[in-house]
């Protein structure tokens, strides 16, 4: 929960620095895609940056080497659970990132949205179960080893890093 750090412009040139030749998105550049993440997590309260930094995990870098196919805009693998099984469809990037946020401040808070109820999920989670990114393993995803919330820390730890572009006049 919280604001996010980084500039959607950030976002975006690390993905691009990450993945400079496939990144799969439809109906939507990986800039505008950062900049909904920032603005829908301000309006929910959950930090839109980190949630990108899942996102990243989730999708291979928007590459889409897993189940989700890039025009289902499930940027969270919401409702997949492997052996091809697709998860949710979302009619556009906004509704997406919606229930991609939505999803992770049901796990992390017990704060009414402040949005309209997009994430098909929501209602299973237990509210308030995972405050921090560590306490998702086991819940969001069943990754054989290591800790999935601090993968995700670890991507954002090294898209912070990405240098802030200074416009030229």
């Amino acid at each position: 929960m919280g604001t996010s750090a980084l500039t959607p412009q950030q976002m975006a040139d690390f993905v691009k620095k990450k993945n400079p030749r496939n990144v799969r998105l439809e109906g939507v550049t990986v800039e505008e895609l950062a900049k909904l993440f920032v603005v829908i997590g301000a309006k929910e309260g959950v930090r839109g940056d980190v949630a990108f930094a899942q996102a990243l995990k989730e999708t291979g870098y928007f590459s889409y080497k897993g189940d989700v196919l890039p025009r289902q805009h499930n940027y969270a693998g919401i409702g997949t659970v492997g052996n091809g099984v697709k998860g949710h469809t979302f009619r556009s990037p906004f509704q997406g990132v919606t229930a991609h946020i939505q999803h992770l401040k049901a796990y992390a808070s017990t704060d009414k949205l402040n949005m309209t109820l997009v994430d098909p999920r929501f209602r299973y989670v237990k509210r308030g179960s995972a405050p921090t990114w560590p306490a998702l393993q086991g819940k969001w995803a069943m990754q054989p080893r290591g800790n999935y919330g601090n993968d995700v820390l670890a991507i954002y730890k090294e898209m912070e890093q990405t240098k802030l572009r200074v416009a030229k006049k």
